[in-house]
């Protein structure tokens, strides 16, 4: 793991040299008032997917697309796009769930591990360098994730 991490900074690095790589070892940590198998879920992820009929995200930002995507929770893969390419996108074809683990979280629900999925999920693009926009964005989807009663978000970073 540490190995990666130094291979991404390097790279980082090289294309934005005076970009600020932080590292956070102490992200606070708010425990569960009630138990799993009361909870409501949702999916976030930095793949950058989006709905097949939805704008894409802009690769053409130099510090990132800071938007997100709404992504329903009866998406199919074939409804899919992905802006994102930085990665390698061979294992989502073979198999969303890597990026996107709706069809795991929908097992969970029919054995009562969760209660519930949220009605919606959302797609970040990784690769941001100007967070502000970011921080703004994520500040929306933290409202829409109170509104729909979402207790728990399980984050697949890419």
């Amino acid at each position: 793991m540490l190995n990666t991490f130094k291979i991404t900074e390097s790279l980082i690095k090289r294309k934005r040299p005076k970009f600020n790589f932080k590292v956070y070892h102490d992200t606070p940590v708010s425990p569960l008032s009630k138990p799993l198998s009361e909870c409501r879920l949702a999916l976030i992820t930095t793949g950058g997917l989006h709905l097949k009929t939805d704008r894409p995200f802009d690769l053409t930002l130099s510090d990132g697309d800071c938007s997100y995507r709404t992504l329903p929770d009866k998406i199919r893969p074939e409804g899919l796009s992905i802006a994102h390419k930085w990665y390698n996108h061979k294992f989502i074809h073979a198999d969303l769930n890597c990026v996107f683990p709706i069809d795991r979280m929908c097992e969970y629900v029919k054995k009562r591990t969760i209660k519930s999925l949220a009605e919606e999920h959302y797609s970040f693009m990784g690769h941001i360098y100007e967070t502000k926009p970011l921080i703004k964005s994520a500040q929306k989807v933290g409202d829409r994730l109170k509104k729909f009663n979402v207790d728990i978000v399980f984050l697949t970073p890419t």
